[in-house]
């Protein structure tokens, strides 16, 4: 969400169905990054399309729990974060972290056309009376 707010072509892919994500990147080539974003039980879709994408040369970021994972080990440059199963559910905390700390660095890179994009959002919100206002 954030990436595409912050670059131009930016698009998440995703579906249930493998073929529509393969369908979504139909066009994926070299100059192009991919990050695929999987943890146990890993997704066959997720690392269909990234093999698909490094297959049509792109550049292949994986955030996985492993080197060993499915996409840890055709990535390009794979980001290992932990995931913990402290109960029935998966926690998410390190790897969600790790994506808040790439989108704040690319932020930080970009901070001119960041602070012009959010100006310009905060605009058109306030504009058309997208949020709720809390009065002091």
């Amino acid at each position: 969400f954030y990436l595409h707010l912050i670059f131009d072509g930016v698009r998440r892919i995703g579906s249930s169905a493998g073929s529509e994500v393969l369908e979504q990147l139909h066009r994926v080539g070299k100059g192009d990054v991919v990050f695929g974003i999987s943890f146990p039980r890993y997704s066959r879709s997720t690392w269909k399309a990234m093999q698909f994408s490094k297959d049509k040369g792109a550049t292949v970021i994986a955030l996985t729990d492993s080197l060993l994972s499915p996409i840890g080990r055709i990535a390009d440059l794979p980001l290992i974060a932990k995931s913990d199963m402290a109960s029935f559910v998966d926690s998410l905390v390190a790897p969600l972290s790790v994506i808040n700390a790439l989108i704040v660095a690319i932020g930080l890179r970009r901070q001119d056309e960041v602070t012009k994009t959010f100006q310009f959002l905060e605009d058109i919100w306030e504009e058309y009376d997208v949020y709720d206002k809390q009065d002091d």
